[in-house]
């Protein structure tokens, strides 16, 4: 067994696939291991501010009895994949034993009867869950921030935001206080912080991992929202993802995979460094001798539009209904209280509500709006092929300010800064943002590979290929 002084700085520096390896040869102990990061979460979350719901004492309990269940069991093969291995989710999901608010003060004191499917997953897999993390009102700001739990800081800079609204589970996990997490992503909400934190983060197609369970459930997002995975590697993200999908991915010849290559879009200009930074890995993989063919940005042209009629399509009523206390609800009264510090709603819900209210879809445009996915659909296969991957930026800047974000998403400008991400919920297919570089300030930044309809397995392909060679940008 490790030395008690190792614990966190050595065990919670593992890749996840480590521990797990770890764990097996019995080189430290899965008490020792939750130990370790309960240690690093109480550590590194005062400045972070990323924990809504901790369960750190049933943790151990359970380490306790995932080891004497590893020391019972005869052969490798009887244990299951991620037996003892610590993981976090974020807030939305049910953990029975624990509330299941969604940021939302009238829910606050609400407790889960059982646990959303995804936990029921990794739980029978053997994985022992340390926290609930913090996430932005119903998921429905781009970084994390609620009346609840307050707002989290990103890793690097506190003044800066890990993004959203998955920010609680990428701050801790890029500060090694967890291995790995859950997250959901309804317009970009793994991929974002990922980008920002320096992560890998997968959004799978809609349809591979159960959402049951998870709050909230809007009806009207179709196809948008997908729950995945975010880690420090590839390898650690295609783990778990397999374990809550049910798909093994295979290895696979990327030679068979046409790339298609998106540099930017000219209503949403990346940063300079970001630029140069994409330039340097197409020029990598060109020299690698990878073949890209060169996009057009107005691939993504009316994506952020389409994306918010999509959530506005029910203009809040459904939004309103989650969040009013009380018998009546008037959002400008509300807006005002708020800007007092007086209301129990949080700022950016009730931007939200008052963007329903002055820019509702038009009945013409919901209806259209079917038609409008499966326009979009046909032009991104119209470029990739049937097996194609596209590679493109995940957001034009590494991790900005507070509030800036949301400022440019509230005050109508989403075009500026979300075709990238939302581009890809609109078409419910998967991608995942991998780490390419740092700014000069040290920020990381990411990019996106994005595949077709249930195309997990070349996106898998083409990030490992990525990872491995982008030390070099």
């Amino acid at each position: 067994m490790m030395a008690e002084k190792d614990l966190a700085s050595e065990l919670t520096h593992l890749t996840a696939t480590e521990m797990i390896k770890g764990l097996e040869q019995k080189l430290f102990s899965s008490v020792e291991l939750v130990q370790a990061h309960v240690t690093r979460m109480e550590t590194v979350n005062p400045k972070l501010n990323a924990v809504a719901y901790e369960r750190y004492e049933l943790a151990l309990k359970e380490a306790e009895t995932s080891d004497q269940e590893r020391l019972s069991r005869s052969y490798c093969t009887d244990t299951p994949r991620l037996q003892g291995m610590p993981i976090t989710v974020k807030e939305m999901y049910s953990v029975q034993g624990l509330p299941i608010t969604g940021g939302v003060h009238k829910h606050r004191n609400r407790m889960a009867e059982e646990d959303a499917a995804v936990v029921s997953r990794v739980k029978a897999a053997g994985a022992i869950i340390l926290a609930k993390t913090n996430m932005s009102t119903l998921t429905m700001a781009h970084e994390t921030d609620n009346v609840l739990f307050g707002r989290t800081n990103h890793p690097l800079d506190p003044l800066r935001t890990p993004g959203g609204s998955s920010g609680g589970e990428a701050a801790l996990i890029s500060s090694f206080a967890s291995p790995w997490g859950i997250g959901s992503d309804l317009g970009g909400s793994i991929r974002l912080p990922a980008h920002l934190c320096g992560l890998v983060g997968i959004r799978p197609t809609y349809d591979r991992i159960s959402s049951a369970g998870e709050y909230p459930a809007y009806h009207h997002h179709l196809h948008m929202n997908s729950a995945g995975v975010l880690a420090r590697n590839v390898e650690d993200v295609q783990l778990l993802y397999e374990v809550l999908s049910d798909h093994v991915i295979m290895n696979y010849d990327m030679e068979d995979t046409p790339i298609k290559w998106l540099s930017s879009s000219e209503k949403a200009p990346l940063d300079e460094e970001l630029e140069n930074g994409m330039l340097r890995l197409a020029d990598i993989l060109r020299d690698a001798s990878v073949q890209i063919e060169e996009v057009d940005g107005n691939l993504l042209s009316g994506s952020t539009a389409l994306w918010q009629n999509i959530i506005l399509e029910d203009r809040g009523k459904e939004t309103i209904d989650e969040i009013q206390e009380g018998p009546t609800f008037h959002l400008f009264s509300e807006l005002l209280k708020s800007g007092r510090g007086k209301s129990v709603y949080h700022k950016w819900i009730l931007r939200l509500l008052l963007g329903a209210r002055l820019f509702p879809p038009s009945e013409q445009t919901i209806q259209s709006i079917p038609r409008q996915i499966e326009e979009m659909r046909s032009r991104f296969h119209d470029v990739i092929g049937n097996h194609g991957i596209l590679i493109m930026p995940t957001y034009p800047t590494a991790a900005p300010f507070h509030g800036k974000i949301t400022q440019y998403v509230y005050n109508n400008m989403g075009s500026r800064v979300l075709p990238y991400l939302v581009f890809v919920n609109v078409l419910g297919y998967p991608s995942m943002s991998v780490p390419i570089g740092r700014t000069k300030m040290g920020l990381p930044f990411g990019i996106q590979v994005v595949g077709g309809y249930r195309q997990e397995q070349r996106v898998f392909a083409v990030a490992k290929y990525i990872e491995s060679v982008a030390r070099y940008v």
